[in-house]
């Protein structure tokens, strides 16, 4: 008899504690997210994608259009092993863009509106309409300044030997020039010559 009441005991036991183990062992609760999506007040594409970051742990979701308005819609269930306390950083990016910021709250869905100041072309990428040169990189509501000093390449190689130039006239003979120098010098002698025969002073007549 004593043996049918221990296991009856534990059999109450068990009943008691097995529920309260199978809860605290259950799934973790889900945290929800919702809010609008702009772009520069504007709507987004629908294929535009959305990264939440709860921890280390990202997510993604895309929004849907609705009568001109852009609004998205995520229930997050902690993947398996993770669990998120409450106050865990949520991080809402578009790109490489942070557009929102919340925390993770057990079993509560949060309005958390996105908003992003440049704008959205499909697939999440930031659109360029602007590009122009600057001293460093930066893209900002779509004008993308390009660092000038990071454009610029390595020396080429040197080019390949131009053609030759065409020929110059042929010079005068040597011989020629001399000729007519040798002529010249003769003709200064003669003048010099006679202007120094047409200077010398006459003979005095012989006195009587």
């Amino acid at each position: 008899m004593t043996k049918l009441r221990l296991l009856a005991l534990l059999a109450v036991v068990a009943l008691v504690l097995f529920p309260a183990i199978a809860f605290a062992a259950g799934p973790a609760w889900p945290c929800a997210f919702h809010g609008t999506v702009q772009a520069n007040g504007q709507t987004v594409p629908d294929d535009t994608v959305i990264t939440v970051t709860v921890g280390t742990d990202t997510y993604t979701t895309n929004p849907t259009t609705v009568a001109g308005v852009s609004s998205y819609y995520i229930s997050i269930t902690p993947v398996e092993g993770a669990s998120y306390g409450n106050t865990t950083p949520v991080t809402f990016k578009i790109a490489d863009a942070i557009v929102g910021q919340s925390t993770w709250t057990d079993g509560v869905n949060k309005e958390v509106n996105l908003s992003s100041g440049t704008p959205i072309t499909p697939g999440g990428c930031a659109c360029i309409t602007i590009a122009r040169l600057g001293n460093t990189t930066t893209i900002s509501n779509g004008v993308l300044t390009i660092d000038q000093n990071q454009i610029k390449g390595a020396a080429g190689a040197a080019g390949a030997p131009g053609t030759a130039g065409v020929a110059g006239a042929a010079g005068k003979d040597a011989n020629n020039v001399l000729g007519i120098i040798g002529i010249a010098l003769g003709a200064i002698a003669i003048i010099a010559v006679v202007v120094l025969m047409m200077r010398k002073p006459q003979a005095a007549p012989p006195k009587t």
